[in-house]
C-alpha cells in the first residue's frame, strides 16, 4: 500500500509539471518562423500577445479574426494555442478538430492535438485514482503504465491486484497471459487464457495466445485447434494465419501450410517471415521453383527494410527505427496486439 501511495504521490508531481509542459508548449512556436512573417497583420499581433503572455489578447484577435474569416486554419491554431495556455483545454479539442476539418494535413495543428490529447489522458488519470484508486480500472491503468515502461515485475502485481478486485476480467486474465508468454513461461501463460476462454469462448487474445504457446511447447496439434478458433473470431488476423501456417508445416501438412501462409501474404504483403516459411513448405512438397521465389522475396523484403532504415537515418538523422515485430524464422510471433473485451 506504501508503494502505491508513493506511486500516486509521483503521478501528482508529473501531472502538475504536465500542466507547466502544456503552458510552455501553447507559447512556444512549432517552427522557427517568426510572428508577423505571412500571417495577416491581426493574426501576427496575436503570435506576440501570445508570447508576451498575453493570453486573453491573442483569444480576443484570433475570435475577430474568425469572424470575418471562419475557414482559416491558422486562426483557429492560435484560438486553440490560447485556450490551451489559460487550462481551456475542452475548447482547445474542438478547435484544433476544426482546424483539422479545414487542413486535415496541418502540421501546427495535429502537434498541438497530439500534445493536448496526452495532458487529457493524464487528467482522467487522475480522475479514476481520485475517484476509486483500488479498482480494478485503476490498477489495470497502473499496471500498464509499468507495463509500458518494461517494468513487468510491478505490472504484475497491479495485474493481479486488477484480477482479485475483478476475478471474471477476460482483459486482466488476457494480460496476464501475455506478460508471462513474454517471459516464456508458457505453462502459466497458458492458465490465464484457458481461464479467460472459459469465461469468454469467442475470446482472440486467448485463442491466439494458446495456439503461440503450443507452437513454443513444440505441440502443433493443440496449436492449431487453438488458432482455428482465433481465427474463427478474427479471419483477417495475419499473425494468426502465419501461426496457423507454421503449425501446420511441423505438424506435416504442408499443402495447408502453404494456404495459411499465401492468406498471410495476401492481408500483410511485407510478411518475411511468412516467405521463408512458405519456402519451407514449397520444398517439402517438391515445387523447388516456387521455394526460391519465395526465398527471393523474402531476401528483397530485407534489403528494402534495410534501405529503408537507412533512408530514416540520412533523412532525420534520428534513431533508427525499432526492428521489426518478428520472431525468428521458424518460431510463432511472440506478440499480437491485444483486443478489447
Amino acid at each position: 500500500m506504501m508503494m502505491w501511495k508513493g506511486f500516486r504521490g509521483t503521478v501528482w508531481k508529473a501531472l502538475f509539471a504536465a500542466n507547466v509542459w502544456v503552458l510552455a508548449l501553447a507559447v512556444t512556436p512549432v517552427t522557427a518562423r517568426p510572428p508577423g512573417g505571412d500571417e495577416p497583420p491581426d493574426i501576427a499581433e496575436g503570435m506576440r500577445a501570445l508570447y508576451r503572455g498575453d493570453y486573453e489578447r491573442a483569444r480576443s484577435l484570433a475570435s475577430k479574426h474568425l469572424e470575418a474569416h471562419p475557414e482559416d486554419p491558422p486562426a483557429r491554431i492560435l484560438l486553440a494555442r490560447a485556450e490551451l495556455a489559460e487550462g481551456q483545454y475542452d475548447p482547445a479539442y474542438e478547435t484544433l478538430q476544426k482546424a483539422l476539418a479545414l487542413d486535415p494535413a496541418n502540421i501546427d495543428a495535429l502537434y498541438y492535438l497530439e500534445r493536448l490529447c496526452t495532458i487529457l489522458s493524464q487528467i482522467e488519470f487522475r480522475r479514476l485514482l481520485e475517484t476509486a484508486p483500488d479498482s480494478f480500472r485503476a490498477h489495470q491503468l497502473m499496471a500498464e503504465s509499468y507495463s509500458a515502461r518494461h517494468d513487468d515485475d510491478e505490472a504484475e502485481k497491479e495485474y493481479q491486484a486488477a484480477l482479485k478486485a475483478n476475478p471474471t476480467s477476460v482483459e486482466i486474465l488476457d494480460a496476464l497471459g501475455e506478460l508471462k508468454r513474454s517471459k516464456f513461461k508458457f505453462d502459466e501463460a497458458l492458465d490465464y487464457y484457458t481461464r479467460a476462454l472459459k469465461l469468454a469462448p469467442r475470446d482472440y487474445t486467448s485463442a491466439y495466445g494458446s495456439g503461440a504457446c503450443y507452437l513454443y511447447k513444440q505441440n502443433p496439434s493443440r496449436a492449431i485447434q487453438s488458432l482455428r478458433r482465433a481465427l474463427e473470431v478474427d479471419p483477417n488476423s495475419a499473425a494468426a494465419h502465419l501461426a496457423l501456417g507454421d503449425a501446420l508445416l511441423r505438424g506435416g501438412d504442408a499443402a495447408a501450410a502453404v494456404a495459411e501462409l499465401n492468406a498471410a501474404i495476401t492481408l500483410v504483403p511485407g510478411m518475411r517471415q511468412a516467405y521463408t516459411l512458405l519456402a519451407r513448405a514449397y520444398q517439402k512438397l517438391g515445387q523447388t521453383r516456387k521455394a526460391q521465389q519465395a526465398l527471393q522475396k523474402e531476401q528483397q523484403l530485407a534489403q528494402e527494410e534495410v534501405k529503408a532504415r537507412e533512408t530514416t537515418l540520412d533523412s532525420n538523422d534520428a534513431i533508427p527505427p525499432a526492428k521489426p515485430q518478428q520472431p525468428p524464422a521458424g518460431e510463432p510471433p511472440t506478440r499480437e496486439p491485444r483486443r478489447p473485451e
